[in-house]
């Protein structure tokens, strides 16, 4: 199998998997860079539930073919709002976190399509608080400003309604879509498979699972932020740092999907399944960011500028020496990989065949004129002159020609029978 063979299979694998779209978990985004945007974290909950009816029955016949979909949005203002603002700080004191939600706005999908043997509903909430607490304090000469964190795992269990111009929509458990546009369905859904379909949709607990020192850390020196007075900043010119988890690694563990299935029988056996991806999250803070610990609960700390003596990375503080040590092993590799590299090269070089040198061959035509027209062909042979082959054996055996080969005497070029061409027969030139 070529290597283009390979490269065209991985471009299609990367191009299949751009547009598929996988069932995501709980994905979190705070851009904390300014105060103004620190205010509003974005959550998305994503969840697919499928339900097998391979042998048919009364939810095969409610459910293949179908094409359904509910979209609400919702704010402060839409009634029932403010009982999940309320549901939120409940759960944010329970996480001990110093911040509280002033207020929200919801975008909710859900969307079913009935196939053949089974149905799929693609369910996701996107959840936008204000919040309000999440600095702890503000950055002061040698004390680094303290950002609340906790808030990244919120949950909410129970149903959580709003009131749209739809009419009541309840977002937050699965089972819900079906009791709003297939209630008979709904009916059926019992015992171990009800449990599996009202797990909640707003659920980021497995954020706030993994602590804050085993999320990747990097740190940009070069950016230049405004409006961070609000930290204790000054100047324009404050670093970047990102936190980001989600990838799979030895420090984070294997980030896996998540999956529940549960069996149910009515007049059919029934299969009910629900798949989401791992959590994954992105915190950008201005400053040179690192966690911390402030009686116990966990805590970011960020200062204008970098420590002396160590360096941030995603394994913690560890003296820059190290780093420099690093750089001059992967310089020191290097350095020895170009030495192997070239003396191999000259290795190799001593059994290239080079041939004869240009300087002692010469161009010979091989062709004769054809009417008024010449062609232009010829061969290279020894510019022997009236030299004996002697005085060029070395030059020979150097080549690629056998040592015993002498060149043929030049021939005589045969000299044209007329110098009238393609004229007419009785053609004379004019005086």
């Amino acid at each position: 199998m070529n290597r283009g063979y390979l490269l065209a299979i991985s471009l299609f694998a990367v191009l299949a998997f751009s547009v598929v779209s996988p069932a995501f978990a709980a994905q979190l985004n705070w851009d904390a860079k300014t105060p103004e945007n620190a205010q509003t974290p974005k959550f998305i909950f994503q969840r697919t539930a499928f339900i097998d009816y391979p042998e048919g029955g009364s939810i095969a016949d409610a459910l293949r073919g179908q094409d359904v979909t509910i979209d609400a949005t919702a704010d402060s203002t839409t009634p029932g709002v403010d009982d999940l603002i309320n549901k939120m700080n409940d759960n944010l004191r329970e996480l001990k976190s110093s911040a509280h939600v002033t207020g929200l706005s919801i975008e909710y999908h859900a969307s079913l399509t009935g196939r053949g043997d089974n149905a799929s509903v693609d369910y996701r909430i996107i959840l936008i608080p204000t919040f309000d607490g999440y600095l702890i304090k503000p950055y002061s000469d040698g004390s680094p400003a303290l950002f609340d964190v906790l808030w990244r795992g919120i949950k909410i269990n129970g149903p959580v309604t709003i009131t749209t111009d739809q009419g009541p929509i309840e977002i937050n458990q699965p089972l819900s879509f079906y009791k709003a546009k297939f209630p008979n369905v709904a009916s059926q859904i019992t015992g171990e498979a009800e449990s599996v379909m009202t797990a909640p949709l707003l659920d980021a607990s497995g954020l706030g699972g993994l602590a804050i020192s085993n999320w990747h850390s990097l740190t940009d020196p070069t950016g230049i932020i405004a409006e961070t007075s609000k930290y204790g900043f000054s100047g324009d010119r404050v670093a970047v740092s990102s936190f980001t988890m989600g990838e799979s690694s030895f420090r984070e563990g294997q980030i896996k999907e998540k999956e529940a299935e549960a069996t149910f029988t009515t007049d059919k056996a029934y299969h009910i399944r629900t798949v989401e991806s791992g959590d994954s999250g992105n915190f950008f803070l201005a400053g040179y960011a690192s966690p911390d610990k402030l009686g116990g609960v966990e805590v970011i700390g960020v200062s204008p500028s970098a420590s002396k003596t160590a360096a941030q990375t995603s394994s913690g503080s560890f003296p820059i020496f190290i780093i420099y040590g690093m750089a001059g092993m992967a310089a020191a590799g290097a350095v020895g990989f170009f030495m192997w590299s070239n003396k191999k090269a000259k290795k190799d070089s001593e059994h290239i065949q080079t041939g004869i040198d240009p300087k002692y061959l010469r161009g010979v035509d091989t062709s004769d004129a054809s009417g008024g027209y010449k062609t232009n062909r010829g061969e290279a042979e020894l510019a022997t002159g009236d030299t004996s082959y002697s005085q060029h054996e070395s030059v020979y055996q150097r080549g690629s020609l056998p040592a015993g080969y002498k060149p043929e005497e030049p021939k005589e070029e045969p000299k044209p029978s007329s110098n009238r061409g393609s004229m007419p027969k009785d053609w004379k030139p004019s005086s």
